[in-house]
């Protein structure tokens, strides 16, 4: 794969700028995740998409023509992430459409991971943790509720080409992270973590995929703590 993304960029800068008015359609009328089929480690795919881990300096390349809307996220892929990777804080994957691959060799999506954990304080059967403990008391087994942290992944940042919003990419990308760090799971890790913009359609994004706030103390912050529960996701 990287072979192929490093001649693709080779050959795409030497050539025209591809006519991007008329954005590729994409085939997502079933938000259904097919059976994930695993191609190498740092890479996995399904029947429509393909996500694949960036690597090093040439692979990075694909970031700076990508435009999610967002200022803050575009500047993290086209200038930060990189170096967080050098620096061990973050991987990054890109998302692409099988489907349009001969058509517009560009990413549709990138998201970036760091480690993270579920801290649980001594007050947490009364204090701002009440409902996850709640959550937890219910979903683990007893002998376990003694943990003082639960292991998760959080999501650094999250971003969908702009042309390409709205037709269900994010979920199924969420759906595919999902079963990764399901059917991947190395060193242990129960949650999926977000610190979602406190924005109304932010928030009902990832509340539509499964997400719930962690607590209610940053109900008026410019961003939420929120979490998925990976035992609850239906690997079928």
């Amino acid at each position: 794969m990287h072979n192929r993304l490093v001649s693709f960029w080779g050959e795409w800068l030497a050539k025209k700028p591809v006519d991007q008015s008329q954005p590729p359609k994409l085939n997502l009328q079933s938000k259904k995740l097919e059976r994930m089929l695993k191609t190498t480690r740092n890479s996995l795919a399904t029947e429509k998409f393909v996500l694949t881990r960036l690597e090093n300096q040439k692979d990075f390349c694909c970031t700076n023509f990508f435009d999610c809307g967002d200022e803050d996220l575009n500047e993290f892929f086209q200038k930060d992430a990189y170096n967080h990777r050098l620096e061990l804080l973050t991987q990054t994957f890109y998302l692409q459409d099988k489907a349009t691959r001969n058509y517009l060799l560009l990413p549709v999506a990138f998201i970036s991971f760091l480690n993270d954990n579920i801290r649980i304080p001594e007050n947490h059967k009364t204090g701002k943790l009440k409902d996850f403990w709640k959550h937890l008391k219910d979903s683990v087994p007893e002998p376990k509720l003694h943990y003082l942290s639960y292991p998760a992944v959080k999501i650094a940042r999250l971003g969908v080409k702009k042309d390409l919003q709205g037709m269900n990419i994010g979920t199924y990308l969420l759906n595919m992270v999902k079963e990764l760090f399901l059917t991947d799971n190395r060193t242990g890790c129960r949650f999926i973590t977000v610190d979602a913009y406190n924005r109304a359609e932010v928030i009902k994004f990832y509340e539509k995929n499964g997400f719930m706030f962690l607590w209610e103390k940053d109900k008026a912050k410019e961003s939420r703590i929120m979490y998925f529960d990976l035992k609850f996701f239906n690997l079928k």
